[in-house]
């Protein structure tokens, strides 16, 4: 068992560490943006007037991606269940709107392909994984991307011998927020969740962790880079929480 430390708090009797994908180890605000833009662009197409609707629930303002919106940290099907309503605000019919949703989507993702290549590896991931490795964690990603994705950013940046599971979206699991996520994650390598700890950037990050043994919000994978308040959530409030905004504040015994 390790100990990990992170900005003054203390993580005890810690054996995996349960490592989020995008905004954590890869760096996705390019590419997201680019996604929503072009996916809106489908959606007004078919349906005048869905481009302002589709980026504003997309999380897409004049400023620029939100690390808290629905592109940021949705699962695909989230992603099409919001530009769905944003169609249907635009006047389609509810049916419609969900096929509009899928088919723009579908098309986007293929005009951003392959999304591994224009998310590369955040700075320190690299080394931070090799100390995971060095100290014995288990390490697990668990992502709301899907699993194909997961594969293809691990073979991409030959990350292979630093993860013991890739835990994506699926049928079975849809959502990082579905009950049995992380246990899903845990079950095929011997663990519980009780036993590791959560590292990402988003609220659903820190809910996933209510039943682990801790979480560290990772606020250096955006620009603006995030604040705690970000991340935070009152229903997480006896979840011990420690924040770091490099990797090297992240150090284990």
């Amino acid at each position: 068992m390790v100990t990990v430390f992170c900005n003054g708090k203390q993580f005890t009797n810690i054996d995996a560490v349960f490592l989020d994908k995008d905004g954590t180890l890869a760096n996705v605000a390019a590419y997201l943006q680019q996604l929503g833009y072009n996916q809106a662009k489908l959606m007004e197409q078919s349906l005048p007037g869905a481009y302002g609707l589709t980026l504003k629930a997309l999380g897409i303002d004049s400023t620029g991606l939100s690390a808290s919106g629905l592109l940021a940290v949705g699962s695909r099907q989230e992603t099409i269940i919001g530009t769905a309503a944003a169609a249907a605000m635009a006047g389609y019919p509810w049916v419609k709107a969900l096929e509009l949703a899928i088919h723009s989507l579908t098309v986007a993702d293929q005009q951003c392909s392959p999304k591994a290549a224009y998310t590369p590896l955040l700075p320190g991931v690299l080394d931070f994984l090799q100390r995971l490795r060095h100290v014995g964690l288990s390490v697990i990603m668990v992502s709301a991307d899907t699993q194909s994705n997961l594969e293809d950013f691990v073979n991409r940046y030959q990350l292979q011998t630093y993860f013991d599971k890739l835990q994506g979206t699926s049928s079975p699991h849809p959502t990082k927020g579905a009950p049995d996520f992380l246990p899903a994650a845990c079950q095929s390598i011997g663990l519980s969740p009780g036993q590791g700890m959560v590292i990402g950037d988003s609220t659903s990050d820190l809910r996933m962790a209510q039943s682990t043994g801790g979480f560290i919000g990772y606020l250096g994978g955006w620009q603006p880079t995030l604040s705690e308040t970000d991340i935070l959530d009152d229903e997480c409030s006896g979840i011990i929480c420690g924040f770091a905004t490099n990797f090297s504040q992240i150090t284990m015994h």
